[in-house]
């Protein structure tokens, strides 16, 4: 069980490392972080910055997530987070193979307790400072999480929030610039083959979303999505397909995606989609939807 633990962590040390090759072809990049406390007698409290070099050393060698309170070490200093201590077997350390689960790393708590580290979505406006952490579980709930322009020549990415006059300004009067729809208001959609993406523009600008179309099986999958955090509200939507006398209609919401790439696995991963047997629309006729996304939410 020792060996085991051992070569698994050095395993997951590997790989690490050549991730971050990947990453960062020429040298580590340091982090910049800030520390506040009381200094001496005083009251003040005193905070400075400085560069950490190896932001690993926050993270628990065994599991690569950051460490939070309480944090554990063996005898000779090698630490573990609270979590895979209660899952090593024998408690022992997989380093040096000591006891390791009953010693508490009070100096790095102090440490972990007194960073603060700013949200890695900064840059598209995100104004949180953070305990390093609590700074994984604030980025995969932060509202300014990157999302990318759906025009399929476009790589521009911002918080969901100013991706809307962006598509506007860029790409509003283009040929293929979607559909402009108002909620609570059925419109029309043509999809023109398999694998086939239609941007939706909210006519106030609020909102941009897509409608995604591809083979499934016996027939096609057309779902809707919202380009936003994942966490905000999905919208309520309805579609419709009308043919030769037939009809076909879901109820259902939306689902929140970042970017159009992501929507084909969405679909598949979810049950917001309508089934369009093969051969519903007939040889050569237009693939004529109507879509209508309320202003409600789930």
């Amino acid at each position: 069980m020792k060996k085991v633990i051992a070569a698994r962590s050095r395993k997951r040390k590997q790989d690490r490392s050549c991730e971050k090759e990947e990453q960062v072809p020429d040298d580590d990049e340091p982090v910049s972080v800030k520390a506040s406390g009381k200094k001496g007698s005083s009251a003040q409290d005193k905070s400075f910055s400085f560069f950490l070099s190896d932001p690993d050393v926050l993270d628990c060698p065994i599991c690569f997530n950051p460490l939070t309170t309480p944090v554990y070490q063996c005898e000779n200093g090698h630490v573990a987070c609270s979590a895979c201590c209660s899952r090593i077997l024998e408690k022992k350390c997989a380093s040096c193979f000591l006891s390791i689960g009953s010693i508490r790393s009070r100096a790095l708590e102090k440490v972990l307790e007194s960073i603060k580290v700013p949200c890695a979505n900064a840059e598209y406006g995100c104004t949180e400072t953070l305990r390093y952490s609590d700074k994984s579980g604030h980025e995969s709930q932060c509202n300014f999480v990157p999302c990318s322009c759906p025009h399929s020549d476009c790589n521009f990415v911002s918080s969901f929030s100013d991706l809307p006059a962006h598509y506007r300004t860029e790409h509003g009067s283009s040929a293929s610039a979607g559909v402009r729809f108002s909620y609570d208001k059925p419109f029309k959609v043509t999809l023109d083959s398999d694998d086939d993406v239609t941007i939706l523009q909210e006519v106030n600008g609020e909102k941009l979303f897509i409608v995604h179309n591809f083979v499934a099986g016996l027939g096609n999958a057309v779902s809707v999505f919202c380009i936003q955090p994942e966490l905000l509200p999905n919208y309520r939507c309805q579609i419709s397909a009308k043919s030769n006398g037939c009809s076909l209609e879901m109820n259902s919401f939306t689902k929140n995606i970042q970017n159009s790439a992501m929507a084909r696995l969405a679909t598949i991963l979810s049950s917001r989609f309508l089934v369009i047997p093969t051969d519903y629309f007939g040889a050569g006729q237009p693939r004529n939807f109507e879509i209508c996304i309320f202003r409600s939410y789930e």
